[in-house]
């Protein structure tokens, strides 16, 4: 059997911009599925060959503007910093390139991501944004466990990181509640951290830590907690009717426990009923190469896109609905948001 990749190899060319710690995986990613990264840029070029010396100097640029003009490029990463990321996507369509992957967030402003929604269905430009639990092979089947009822119906899920950035990390999990829930969000509190702790990526990038709610029509309630006073990995817990699921990605362990049979015929106040370990286990350890490496080759590939802009919107306007929240004193903040909030920058790197 032919593989994907050999099938690729010689016949795709990719380009990236933005050549730091992510960019470096998207050329991974590219590697593993034999599509040919032909042009890199980054205002850092020099470093370019000193990371990856195998590649060849005609394909280094700083300005991305040189790589879209080329008419040799199948796909392309925009692997730079949050604000860049609409412009840069928006351009790459209208220059012609037909794939675009985009990184998280897709923009620091409701109406860029619109514009870049917009922009890909005039161009006819398949984009995604790399969300990278959507092309997880885990989560899928892990899905289609919840919706086979094995904790019955979800009503609370919970998200706890150490002290990282809501619009950084605590994104994923909103598209992932959004995911697995097959709802939408209903309204939202935020409460964001006053520290000023200053971002990794630089002193313009502002996305504090902190804590809220954010409710889904279906009734989920989704909580989380990345305040910025502690320091530890983080875990993902889904709850139902009748069981739990308790995720550790980073170490790998996937648990689900819950009533089985006559047990679910108990009235609920009945909390202390034994709950029966469903065997669960991962595909293998969170791999972001890999992942992306996925939903690479879906766009490459012609396959459905499991990350949509229209997806990658929804979990913005998360975010944005939590700032909002915040500085108008932790009020609740409904869904979907119109008027000046689709012009409201969150500074996310």
């Amino acid at each position: 059997m032919v593989k994907t990749g050999d099938l690729m190899k010689n016949s795709k060319k990719a380009a990236i911009i933005g050549f730091g710690g992510m960019g470096q995986r998207h050329y991974k990613a590219y590697q593993k599925i034999g599509v040919e990264v032909v042009a890199i840029a980054d205002l850092l070029s020099d470093k370019i060959r000193e990371i990856v010396p195998e590649f060849s100097a005609d394909g280094v640029y700083k300005d991305f503007r040189d790589v879209i003009r080329r008419d040799d490029i199948d796909i392309i990463s925009i692997v730079t910093n949050g604000p860049t990321h609409a412009p840069f996507t928006i351009a790459a369509s209208d220059a012609g390139i037909k794939n675009i992957m985009c990184e998280k967030p897709m923009a620091t402003r409701l109406s860029d991501a619109q514009a870049i929604i917009d922009t890909a269905r005039k161009n006819r430009t398949r984009v995604a944004v790399n969300h990278t639990r959507r092309h997880s092979t885990t989560y899928a089947r892990l899905r289609e466990l919840i919706r086979g009822g094995v904790i019955g119906d979800i009503r609370h899920i919970y998200f706890h990181c150490g002290s990282t950035g809501i619009g950084n990390h605590a994104i994923h999990f909103f598209d992932t509640a959004r995911l697995l829930t097959g709802s939408e969000p209903e309204w939202a509190v935020g409460f964001l951290d006053k520290t000023g702790t200053p971002n990794p990526r630089g002193k313009q990038f502002i996305d504090p830590g902190g804590y809220g709610i954010i409710q889904f029509r279906n009734g989920t309630r989704f909580m989380f907690d990345m305040s910025e006073d502690t320091g530890v990995q983080y875990t993902f817990q889904i709850a139902g009717t009748y069981g739990r699921i308790i995720i550790d990605e980073l170490n790998d362990e996937w648990m689900i426990r819950a009533r089985n049979g006559e047990l679910r015929k108990l009235p609920l106040t009945r909390y202390g009923s034994d709950m029966e370990k469903i065997p669960f286990a991962s595909d293998g350890p969170f791999d972001i190469v890999d992942l992306t490496s996925r939903g690479l080759e879906e766009l490459v590939s012609g396959k459905p896109v499991s990350c949509t802009p229209e997806d990658g919107k929804k979990s913005l306007e998360m975010v944005t609905a939590l700032h909002l929240s915040d500085e108008a004193g932790n009020t609740r903040i409904g869904f979907p948001l119109i008027g000046a909030a689709l012009d409201k920058e969150v500074r996310i790197a």
